[in-house]
């Protein structure tokens, strides 16, 4: 009876012993199987990451443009607004009057220049007759 006992014990091991190693093969043919995946995963993973991030220095950029060109535009009201308050007063008036429409006084000679470009293609062109 013992003997009998110990046989089926050592078939018992032994076949535990064989399971433990088909496992193992198993177990080493899944991580060949995984290793495809797992790369695949990662490199997924690594695209939509580096788009991001993409996406955040590309707006980071545009929040850089904004911020200027809004500093640029709180300049520009500040100085409209400069511009506005003097709008109705005699002196502005009277100066954009002469700049834009020429207007001078009753007793004022306006002598008109030509411009500098404008003389110096007409007097080349004289030198070349």
């Amino acid at each position: 009876m013992l003997r009998r006992f110990r046989d089926t014990r050592v078939e018992i091991l032994a076949e535990r012993n064989t399971k433990g190693e088909n496992k193992r093969k198993k177990r080493k043919g899944r991580k060949r199987r995984i290793k495809p995946f797992t790369l695949a995963i990662i490199i997924v993973i690594l695209l939509v990451s580096g788009a991001y991030v993409r996406n955040i220095v590309k707006l980071e950029i545009e929040h850089h443009q904004l911020v200027e060109q809004n500093k640029d535009l709180k300049e520009q009201r500040r100085r409209l607004r400069i511009e506005l308050k003097n709008v109705n007063s005699r002196e502005y008036i009277e100066d954009q009057a002469r700049k834009q429409l020429r207007l001078v006084d009753p007793d004022e000679i306006l002598f008109v220049f030509p411009d500098d470009k404008k003389s110096n293609s007409d007097s080349g062109s004289d030198s070349t007759n």
